[in-house]
This record gives C-alpha cells, sequence and structure tokens, in this order.
C-alpha cells in the first residue's frame, strides 16, 4: 500500500512545475519597462519645459495640458509597474520556499518507503517476524502521513500567496493564475479554498486559550489580534484589522470582489446580522454612462449596523458594467483598473460631531489607495446607529468621470431629499468631490 508516498510525490511534483526563473525574469521585464516609461517622461518634460514658453493660449495650452496628462499617466503606469514587479518577487520566494518543502518531504518519503519495502523483504525471505513487520508498516505510514499533511501546508500556504498577489495582478498581466501551473479559479474553486482552511483556522484558534476564550466570547478584535490568524483571515475572506484606526476593512482580494454588487444583496442584510441605510431604496440608483465607451458606473453608500447590533461602520462601493454585459439586470462588477477610485470614509455621529473613524484608503493594495470598496466596521455595540453620519472625499481618475459622478449625486439627492445628501466638486488636479449623508 504505497497510496501515500505515491502522493507525496505528486504533490511535490505539482509544486516543482512552477519557475521561480520565469517569476524572476517578469519582475525584471516589470523594471525594464519601468524605466523606459520614466524616460518616456523625462523627454515629455524636456519638451513641455521648451514649448512652454512659445505656446501660449487656445491650442498651445490644449495641448501643453495633454503633455502634463501624459506626464501623469506615465508616473501611474512606473508605480503600477513596480507594484506588479514587487508581486511577482513575493510569488517568487512563496514558490521557492514551497519547493524547497517538497525536496524535503519527497526525500523523506523515498527513505521511508525504502525502510518499509526491506522490512517486508526481509520477512520474505526469513528474517525477523509478521507482527513486528505489521508494527513498523504501520509507524512507518503514520510518519508519511505526518509528512504528507506537512507537505500539504506548503502548498496551501503558497496557494495563499498566490490567491492574494495574483488577484492584484489580474488586470495587469491578465495571465497571473497560468504562473507557477496553477489554473485560474472560477468562483466555485474559490469557495472550495476557503472552506478547505476553516479546520486550519479552528485550529490555530484552538491552540491558544486566551483565543478559545475570545471565540466564545465573540470578542473578534482580540482573535484579530494574532497575527496568524490575522494572516490566514486576510490571505482567504480578505478581512483585515486596522489597529491605527480601531476598524475593521477590507483587501481588494476579498469575496466580494468576485460577487461584484447586484441588488438583491441589500436584501440579504437580515441573514447577515446588518441593519444599514443605504443609496438604492425604491430601485433609483446613483449610475452614469461614459458616452465614449458605453461603460455604465454605479456608486453605492451604506451606513448603521453590523455583527446583529456588536459593531457599526460604513461602506462606499464603486462598481461597473461593460456594454453588451450578459449578467442578469442589476448586477455590476467591482471596478478594476483605471475605473477604481480613491476614497477617505469619515463616521461620525450627526448629533453631536464626533468623528468615530476615518479609512483614507485602508484594505486598497499598493500605494494608490484606489479601491472599489472602502469599508469601516468597529465593534462596539453602545453606538446608536441611528445617529450615523457619513462623509467621504472621491478622487477618481479624470475630471470628466468627476462631473458625470457629480451630476449624477446631485439629481440623486434631489430625488431623495429624505436622504440629506449634500455633494460638492473638489479639485480638478487631483478630479475630486465631497459629500455628506445624513440619511
Amino acid at each position: 500500500m504505497t497510496g501515500v508516498f505515491d502522493r507525496i510525490h505528486d504533490l511535490a511534483g505539482q509544486v516543482e512545475t512552477g519557475s521561480t526563473t520565469d517569476l524572476d525574469d517578469r519582475a525584471r521585464a516589470c523594471r525594464t519597462t519601468k524605466e523606459a516609461v520614466k524616460d518616456a517622461k523625462a523627454l515629455i518634460e524636456s519638451v513641455r519645459v521648451e514649448l512652454g514658453e512659445g505656446w501660449q493660449g487656445g491650442a498651445g495650452e490644449a495641448a501643453l495640458n495633454s503633455l502634463d496628462a501624459f506626464k501623469k499617466n506615465r508616473d501611474e503606469q512606473a508605480d503600477d509597474l513596480e507594484e506588479s514587479a514587487r508581486s511577482f518577487e513575493v510569488i517568487r520566494d512563496a514558490l521557492a520556499k514551497a519547493q524547497s518543502e517538497a525536496r524535503d518531504k519527497r526525500e523523506r518519503a523515498d527513505a521511508l518507503r525504502t525502510k518499509l519495502d526491506k522490512i517486508w523483504h526481509d520477512l520474505g525471505h526469513g528474517k525477523g517476524n509478521l507482527v513486528f513487520a505489521w508494527a513498523q508498516d504501520k509507524v512507518i505510514k503514520a510518519e508519511a502521513l505526518v509528512l504528507l499533511a506537512d507537505l500539504q501546508l506548503a502548498v496551501t500556504t503558497y496557494d495563499a500567496v498566490l490567491l492574494a498577489e495574483g488577484l492584484k495582478l489580474r488586470n495587469k498581466t491578465g495571465q497571473i493564475w497560468e504562473l507557477a501551473g496553477s489554473e485560474k479559479r472560477n468562483p466555485a474553486e474559490i469557495a472550495a479554498i476557503l472552506l478547505r482552511e476553516l479546520p486550519a483556522l479552528a485550529a490555530l484558534v484552538a491552540k491558544n486559550p486566551e483565543l478559545r476564550l475570545a471565540l466564545l466570547a465573540g470578542d473578534w478584535d482580540k482573535i484579530m489580534q494574532d497575527p496568524d490568524v490575522a494572516q490566514v483571515i486576510y490571505d482567504y475572506f480578505g478581512f483585515k484589522y486596522d489597529e491605527n484606526g480601531d476598524f475593521y476593512t477590507t483587501g481588494e482580494h476579498s469575496v466580494q470582489s468576485y460577487l461584484g454588487w447586484h441588488d438583491i444583496y441589500d436584501k440579504l442584510e437580515p441573514v447577515i446580522g446588518a441593519k444599514l441605510d443605504h443609496t438604492s431604496d425604491g430601485g433609483d440608483n446613483m449610475e452614469f454612462t461614459d458616452p465614449k465607451t458605453g461603460k455604465q458606473y454605479r456608486l453605492e453608500l451604506w451606513k448603521g449596523s453590523y455583527g446583529f447590533g456588536g459593531a457599526y461602520g460604513g461602506e462606499v462601493g464603486f462598481y461597473t458594467r461593460e456594454p453588451g454585459d450578459d449578467h442578469p439586470d442589476g448586477y455590476y462588477s467591482a471596478a478594476q483598473g483605471d475605473d477604481q477610485i480613491k476614497v477617505t470614509q469619515q463616521i461620525y455621529d450627526k448629533t453631536t460631531g464626533e468623528v468615530y473613524f476615518t479609512n483614507d484608503g485602508q484594505g486598497a493594495d499598493g500605494t494608490d489607495k484606489r479601491h472599489f470598496w472602502n469599508l469601516a466596521i468597529r465593534t462596539d455595540p453602545s453606538v446608536n446607529p441611528d445617529a450615523l453620519g457619513q462623509r467621504a472625499t472621491l478622487e477618481v481618475r479624470d475630471t470628466d468621470m468627476r462631473d458625470r459622478l457629480y451630476d449624477e449625486m446631485t439629481r440623486y439627492a434631489a430625488a431623495h431629499p429624505e436622504q440629506h445628501l449634500t455633494v460638492h466638486k473638489g479639485t480638478d488636479d487631483p478630479p475630486t468631490l465631497s459629500y455628506d449623508w445624513q440619511r
């Protein structure tokens, strides 16, 4: 019976199909391209300076503004390439560690199999006795099962890194899921990964008496302060505790990034223990269409009670729908790439003016703090959710999008005075608007 040994070999072989050299090459290519982008930016800047003295007014000003926009785009592209390079390096290091573990476990498994084969070979040639052989067989196979469990953990850990970093890259490379032998996952496979990790998460909590007591008491703040537990939850579920702000938020690789948004989700609030104000009452929503591309956009706001009354907070979500999208009516995908926006959300008491907390983009990957979703939830059952107000500043990619969003928000505010929503334009560089929502 060599099933466990074969499984170790198969699993180790799968890990070894990945290439750390390929990942290194991809990171290096990103940085090479980044330098070329910076050179192009420098050239454009020198041209802009030379022409600036003579190109004044009218078309000249428009041309110079276009050069400025081009330069800004190159800055963003360079940042994007650097973040991509870092993600490839994180995946490379995780793969190298998994491959090292795989080699070690396979060598040890081979040694155990050789030892086991010798025991039965000797027995067949009149050496030893059957009772001793069976006892040794059980001990060796038990050791092999431990090796298999350790190898599965190493592979799962690598898988978590690939899941998190791959989601950062999915709109930058388009092929991240094919790295290192991994296959692109559909939502069902993602759900399976999450369910598979629950026993390991439970084991982490169970081994710590303080965490067991915290779980019984429902003290998630205490549980999330354990770095091992917090990392597993962040890798697989996307939730993260921000110690500085004392609130929970989510990364861009959260489960919600796959699910997008559908009108029916608001109807599920009682199931998840939420009681929220939201900007989708009566079938009217804050939506607009880009006339150049036909892409539709939707902005959603929420604030109120979470966790069956044990927490409070707010959310700002930005979603898109491509022309000809075959999803059912009411469904939008999570905004990605250039469509993402930077949100600074503040939750406060609209009666006293007390500010509870501010999420200035925590949870977004990279340094630009752009995301499809700004979530901030604090555990505190004593705060009255009916007294919550939400303020936010939104930074979008250009003034055209800002103006369309502003027009739609002011239309919605006028159509729904009970929402007590006020909106103001901000700066043009970067393009911003702000609102105060006191429903």
